[in-house]
């Protein structure tokens, strides 16, 4: 499965691009912000998204959240520390992850998306 990591902070980025690769998926970018998340949605061809709620630009995770669904129809699931910013139905997300997390709670959520990507 090729996942699109959404977070902007470097050292939490790398830790869950270690995770998904330790689970045997491909990372295919990381975005750090609104415009990046949005254009790599377009161009990189992946199956789902982990996503953060804010990002550089602000409360953006939501926006990106919304466009991957409805824009490109791709399944994602927030990986976040602002679960409360989230609006009710959390905008469709096949699943949250509340930071901090482990490898257990990211291969499940994994799991779960790559089911929703079928």
């Amino acid at each position: 499965m090729k996942v699109l990591i959404v977070e902007d902070e470097p050292f939490i980025a790398l830790d869950i691009k270690a995770l998904v690769t330790a689970h045997r998926h491909e990372v295919v970018g990381v975005a750090e912000n609104l415009s990046q998340a949005l254009n790599l949605a377009r161009t990189a061809n992946c199956d789902c998204a982990l996503v953060d709620v804010k990002l550089k630009d602000g409360f953006t995770g939501i926006q990106v959240a919304r466009a991957l669904r409805y824009e490109f129809g791709i399944p994602f699931a927030f990986v976040t520390g602002n679960a409360e910013q989230l609006p009710p139905g959390q905008c469709g997300a096949v699943g949250v992850l509340e930071k901090p997390f482990n490898e257990m709670q990211i291969g499940s959520l994994l799991m779960a998306l790559s089911q929703a990507a079928r």
